[in-house]
């Protein structure tokens, strides 16, 4: 008898389980923007989606882990899309800097002697030595009768380190190389503009 209630209570411990995994999700702090003086007439800006190429076109948090090994994270994720996230942030930066920004999907026709932005992403992940990289292109294009003419390109490699451990280090620091390229953006559009 005793044997049958051992086999009843393991078999027991065996259906109850573990706990629910816990899941985090992050997204960037959103602090004011500095509202730079704007001209009479802001400038129309056309804004693409944020394109993410590789393995960061994911929701999960990325890390290099080795030189040659990703890990994907199991329960830490950003809040929305990467894409999403980093879009928004995007209008806000250029509305913030006295630009007109409008996504390009919602333009309908893209109006002559406005300009149109395009962010490709290649790399957004943490990294073993170095703290958070963003990696990729950024070009502007001026819109003539022509078309769309390219005005800017720039191969952008940004790393920040993390100021402690852990995914809210990993996550201010992704933020902090985001601000970087906003900056370059900001004012490359300012040079163009004038």
């Amino acid at each position: 008898m005793r044997g049958v209630i051992a086999l009843f209570v393991v078999l027991m411990m065996g259906c109850t389980g573990s706990a629910p995994a816990q899941y985090d999700y992050y997204r960037f702090h959103t602090s004011q923007v500095e509202v730079k003086t704007h001209k009479s007439e802001k400038p129309r800006v056309y804004l693409d989606q944020i394109n993410i190429i590789g393995v960061a076109d994911q929701q999960a948090l990325v890390q290099y882990t080795g030189e040659h090994t990703v890990h994907i994270a199991n329960y830490h994720y950003w809040a929305e899309h990467p894409k999403l996230l980093l879009t928004k942030e995007t209008l806000r930066y250029l509305n913030g800097f006295g630009l007109d920004p409008v996504l390009s999907v919602n333009a309908g026709e893209f109006k002559q002697g406005k300009y149109r932005v395009l962010i490709e992403v290649s790399d957004l992940a943490g990294h073993f030595q170095h703290g958070a990289l963003l990696r990729g292109s950024l070009h502007i294009y001026h819109m003539s009768a022509n078309g769309a003419d390219l005005v800017s390109v720039h191969q952008f490699n940004y790393t920040t380190p993390l100021v402690e451990d852990g995914f809210n280090a990993l996550i201010t620091a992704h933020q902090n190389n985001w601000q970087q390229l906003m900056q370059h953006l900001l004012s490359e559009m300012d040079s163009i503009t004038r």
